[in-house]
């Protein structure tokens, strides 16, 4: 029963998110077809009747290729990203899954064969129904299968359906071998065999045994599809190790038990262990990922696994969840082993994984529902509790992709739990998401953990794990190096308190406080301080040194101030050989030298854009299929034209035929570049560099003009062996004269999509049937009316006339459609995208002024209202709210992203203009060094580039293709783009998002020395406090579109909106809670906890006297002593919004 609801379940899945716009577009060709076959007459001579013939039954297997396509991109995008991984995870069967897709596309092929089946059966007046009927139903199920076969050989959807299209269509051409009676090598695949079949009753041949050979090797071809497919996928999944791969094992030698060198905490009284590690050793080659593991996980507590990117923690999870096979070692849940138990373990794990994986058509109710039916349960009651839990209720109905990030974090959560599960495993539940959402997340989380469920979670954010987890592992080169509660790591690693003596007048009061207190230690960062000084301690120094405290507040006009240090800094010590706080301010001195002359700096851009273009047509698979699949389509031609077709009117037609659709796939590779760079958000930020709208075309054109001179020169030498009309050199001009026109076509057609996957696929169709084939049959039915209009408006249908008319010069025509269609291009880019909201600043004290900025998106919005702000010279402002609260909004108007409706922008004219924008708009298949080369080329860069790049390189710790690259490095990637070279104004959109504690805390450092040692501004926006608070000169809050408050530095927001410093007193019991009370009157009680507000009543040596005495007294259990800070800020204006939401 379990396997039906999953099959079941899936295929429902499918069918929900089937997308009833790209479900039209796959029926386009198979119309056309249909409409072709309609349209040529029986007993119609000429082209009409060569195409149906000839072409037809190629064309007809093409009629599928866009549904295969999709199959391909859609089954490996959720292989790719992780879906499937996901639902393994959870219990699914990977055998369900296959079977379920498989059925998915055969019914969606049915729709277009039927359609197909019923037109070809018409044109044969339905003679021999039951035989085409089964011949294409075989074939349908054979395709379905070599597509599903080839989606196992890709890891990259876009490659894999750009490889797929290409190789299904060449495969349709093996049908030609029938004509040079090499019959056998009709039947290697289905698209020639039924090619073959269609030939045969098309043409009445009707040859003896076709019908019977084809539907035999259609069933062959099916049955081997399908197995192979199969096979090939369980290889895939054995943990990624393939039968080749040699079994670490044997010879593994047992290193040192490392429960010896660490040691565990409160284990008395602990629940029952519900999950637990013994000796869990895993290697790659030479490489140790996880060293020798021991632990033991509780019920009914969350669990944290800290460290670097690297440390082991991925790799760990993967082995407990069973997505990876372990080398050696024993994995127990509840006592059972999970090597002998995986399929009954599994249907009680949830998983959480660190980006959002959800499906964009389907509701919330449907998501879990989805979950829940994939689990066996479908139970209406579980799925609305968690909806109640996670506070999902009312956007029950909302699609996915129209929550928030909070919402769909919580919504991930809640997949991860529904359907029983016991084990929740969560990678990093908070990240990307507003600080005052993150609370809610942990309330939710606690509030889980009490239902008798076990949390493992992972996370960038130490406060969180401070806050959520009752055990921290922190692991280091694969193995734990510390674990227990957070208080004891932070003992253990001896970071206690801060205690700083402030308001220093004079050396004589600095000598007398560091004599006071000889044995403490300065901390490093107060030696270079005059007015202050800073030691770290722990409570036995600290209640060691009360008296004097309590006698130098008296006596000295001093200010005391303690603060109990966070598990962050016990992390940072943990892992100081990785930081490079003073070792980057120093080295960061390799500024590069811009030039400023006008020319020069145009040809560098130009250059740059040329190498891009080589980069990317270089790395680019999919961009060379397009250009070698149009040579191949010629050669077939050739072949076929010169050799067999005794006509000359015939072999001119298939020609002309073959060289549009050959032009027509080829335009795919112009069209993507401006697509995908206004995709990207590069266009914008190439713009905001200062590259001017005839650098871009310019530059960009070059490149693509040399690609399609590469196809006109392989033509040509085609075209002189066969006798054409034209002489050598008319067609020489011909063709590169329509280079010219059918580029700047391809560019103005681009602003008619929005994605560059979606013109990729659907622009070399709409460029043959709309530019070539649709106003060729409007000429052979109203014989030519309309000629002189098609002519000055389709390259494709153009050059056609011009290979077969040699009595008319037809280069005017392709000059008019170029200089039409690049006006065209550069008049909807500047309309779009190239607008300026900048007006030039006067005032050189400011980088930047923000004046009454208004912004609305219809009447009834009002997304930002009177926003001022300004930038001053060698500043960091800091732009913080809550998402929804217009941010990148603003931000969007500032980088000319948006227009502005109202106020006024003002800003340098000539300075450059970085960003680091949320979605890194990088070119995939180019490098690390390769982006920042031709970056630093584009801001103008002449001197000291190689050492500039190879210095942020080193200090960022970034190499190879973005396309391998994690999230994490992209973004590091991201930043250095910004960085580099001599920006006068930086935008930093969260750029430490993703990034582990110490990584985050190089890239800030990174920031602070470019602020320092360059002429340049940051405008920053980020969810991390810490970050704001140690980054920002000055701070403005986004409110609801307002700013509740003006700009303001952090020492004064902290000041005036800050809950001063809070003390937290855990007592033992509740006679010991009477105690604490009786020494702190004014306090705020919850439980055994009581919380102060200390202020003048309690100064600092008083505090620590009365601490001093409860502990000795043993009324306590444990104290905390949090400073004001910018978050509770941020908390308290937070609530605000969502108040008023």
């Amino acid at each position: 029963m379990h396997f039906n609801n999953q099959i079941w379940a899936i295929l429902w899945k499918n069918m929900k998110m089937t997308n009833m716009k790209e479900l039209g577009k796959e029926l386009f060709i198979p119309l056309i077809t249909i409409f072709v076959l309609l349209m040529v007459q029986e007993g119609d001579e000429g082209t009409g009747k060569l195409f149906m013939a000839i072409m037809v039954p190629v064309y007809i297997p093409s009629c599928f290729v866009g549904l295969c396509r999709q199959l391909l991109v859609e089954y490996v995008h959720e292989k790719t990203n992780k879906y499937r991984d996901l639902y393994k995870i959870m219990g699914m069967k990977l055998q369900n899954y296959r079977i379920a897709w498989f059925i998915t596309y055969i019914l969606k092929s049915l729709l277009i064969g039927s359609l197909i089946l019923v037109t070809l059966l018409y044109k044969l007046n339905f003679q021999q129904s039951l035989q085409m009927v089964i011949c294409f139903m075989l074939f349908i199920l054979a395709q379905v299968g070599q597509t599903l076969l080839l989606s196992t050989f890709f890891s990259n959807s876009q490659l894999a359906g750009e490889f797929g299209s290409f190789f299904q269509t060449i495969l349709s051409t093996f049908y030609f071998a029938s004509l040079y009676e090499m019959e056998y090598l009709v039947y290697v695949c289905p698209q020639s065999i039924i090619s073959f079949y269609l030939m045969n009753k098309l043409n009445g041949s009707n040859i003896e045994g076709v019908s019977y050979y084809c539907i035999l090797s259609l069933s062959i071809h099916l049955i081997v599809y399908y197995v192979l497919f199969n096979v090939l996928e369980e290889q895939c999944m054995k943990g990624g190790r393939c039968l080749w791969t040699r079994n670490y094992k044997t010879g593994y030698v047992q290193l040192e038990d490392q429960m010896e060198m660490r040691r565990q905490y409160d284990e008395e009284g602990l629940a029952f262990t519900s999950v637990e590690i013994v000796k869990l050793f895993k290697q790659y080659g030479d490489v140790v990922a996880v060293d020798n593991l021991n632990l033991k996980i509780y019920s009914q507590q969350i669990l944290c696994i800290l460290g670097q990117n690297g440390a082991g923690k991925t790799t760990t999870l993967n082995i407990l969840t069973g997505l990876m096979e372990k080398t050696s070692g024993k994995i127990l849940y509840f006592g059972k082993s999970f090597d002998k138990k995986r399929d009954e373990i599994q249907k009680l794990i949830g998983f959480c994984p660190q980006e959002n994986l959800l499906y964009d058509q389907l509701t919330v109710q449907e998501s879990l529902q989805y979950q829940s039916m994939m689990r066996g349960t479908d139970s209406t009651s579980e799925i609305d509790m968690w909806l109640n839990l996670m506070q999902l209720q009312q956007y029950s109905n909302y699609k996915t992709h129209e929550l928030s990030g909070g919402n769909k974090r919580k919504l991930q959560i809640a997949l991860a739990l529904v359907g029983g599960s016991q084990i929740i495993f969560l990678d990093e539940p908070t990240a990307s998401i507003d600080p005052e959402s993150r609370r809610q997340i942990w309330k939710i989380l606690k509030e889980i953990k009490q239902i008798n469920k076990t949390l493992i979670l992972t996370t960038h954010f130490l406060d969180e794990a401070e806050e959520l987890a009752d055990r921290i592992a922190i692991m280091k080169q694969g193995q734990i190096k510390i674990y227990g509660s957070p208080e004891n790591i932070k003992k253990e690693l001896e970071v206690g308190f801060t205690l700083t003596f402030g308001n220093i007048q004079s050396s004589q009061q600095q000598s007398k406080i560091k004599q006071s207190f000889p044995e403490l230690e300065c901390s490093i960062g107060s030696k270079l301080e005059y007015d202050n000084i800073k030691y770290i301690l722990n409570q036995n120094q600290l209640f060691s040194i009360v008296e004097k405290l309590n006698e130098m507040s008296k006596t000295e006009n001093i200010k005391i101030q303690l603060i109990q240090n966070t598990l962050e800094a016990a992390y940072l010590k943990l892992n100081k050989d990785n930081l490079e706080d003073d070792k980057i301010i120093k080295e960061y001195s390799f500024p590069i030298k811009s030039t400023n002359d006008v020319k020069s700096k145009q040809l560098l851009q130009i250059s740059a854009l040329l190498y891009k273009k080589y980069y990317v047509l270089k790395r680019n698979f999919t961009l060379q299929l397009m250009l070698i699949l149009p040579m191949l389509i010629l050669l077939i031609a050739y072949i076929f034209g010169y050799h067999l077709l005794q006509d000359e009117a015939q072999t001119q037609f298939f020609v002309s035929l073959f060289i549009s659709q050959s032009f027509s796939l080829n335009s795919s590779i112009f069209i993507s570049t401006p697509i995908l760079e206004r995709e990207l958000k590069i266009r914008q930020q190439l713009k905001q560099m200062g590259v001017s709208q005839f650098t871009y075309i310019f530059g960009t054109f070059i490149g693509d003009y040399f690609i399609i001179l590469i196809v006109t020169s392989f033509i040509y030498v085609l075209s002189i062996q066969i006798d054409m009309l034209l002489t050598a050199e008319q067609l020489l001009i011909i063709l590169s004269l329509f280079g010219l026109s059918v580029i700047s076509f391809s560019y103005a057609s681009s602003f008619m999509f929005s994605s560059n996957q979606s013109a990729f696929k659907i622009f070399p169709v709409i460029n043959f049937l709309f530019c070539y084939f649709l106003p060729s049959m409007i000429d052979l039915q109203l014989q030519n009316q309309y000629s002189e209009v098609f002519t000055c408006i389709f390259p494709l249908y153009t050059l056609n006339l011009a290979l077969k008319d040699d009595n008319q010069d037809y280069s005017i025509y392709f000059l008019v459609q170029f200089v039409i269609y690049m006006f065209l291009y550069q008049a909807l880019e500047k309309n779009i995208i190239l607008f300026e909201n900048r007006k030039n600043l006067q005032d050189r004290n400011n980088k930047l002024q923000v004046q009454n900025v208004q912004y609305g998106y219809n009447s009834n919005k009002q997304v930002l209202k009177q926003i001022d702000l300004q930038l001053c010279p060698q500043k960091i402002l800091t732009l913080l709210g809550p998402n929804g609260a217009g941010k990148t909004t603003l931000i969007q108007l500032i980088t000319d992203c948006l227009k502005t409706r109202w106020g006024s922008i003002m800003y340098n004219e000539k300075m450059i203009i970085s960003s680091c924008q949320q979605s890194e708009g990088l070119w995939e298949d180019l490098t690390a060094e390769e982006i920042l080369y031709l970056f630093a080329r584009i801001k103008g860069g002449i001197r000291n580039v190689k050492n500039e790049i190879s210095q942020i390189l080193r200090i960022l710790q970034i190499k190879g293709k973005i396309v391998n690259m994690s999230g994490g490095q992209r973004r590091k990637v991201a930043l250095a783009i910004s960085l580099i070279g001599d920006s006068g104004m930086i935008i930093l959109d969260e750029p430490s998002n993703g990034l582990d504690p110490i990584s985050r805390r190089n890239l800030q450092n990174m920031i602070k020395a470019h602020v320092q040692k360059r002429n340049s501004s940051i405008i920053l926006t980020t969810h991390d406090m810490d970050e704001a608070q140690y980054l920002s000169d000055s701070i403005s809050f986004i409110i609801n579109g307002q700013q509740p408050f003006p700009q303001q530095s952090v020492t004064q927001l902290i000041e005036q909106y800050g809950s001063g410093i809070i003390l937290t007193i855990r007592a033992k019991s509740k006679e010991a809670l009477d105690q604490v009370i009786l020494a702190f009157p004014k306090h705020q009680k919850e439980g055994l906890l009581i919380v102060i507000k200390l202020g003048n009543e309690y100064d600092v040596a008083t505090t620590i006297k009365i601490l001093k005495n409860l502990c000795q007294e043993d009324l306590i259990g444990s104290f905390t002593i949090r400073q004001a800070n910018l978050e509770q800020v941020f908390l308290r204006q937070c609530r605000k919004q969502y108040d008023e939401d």
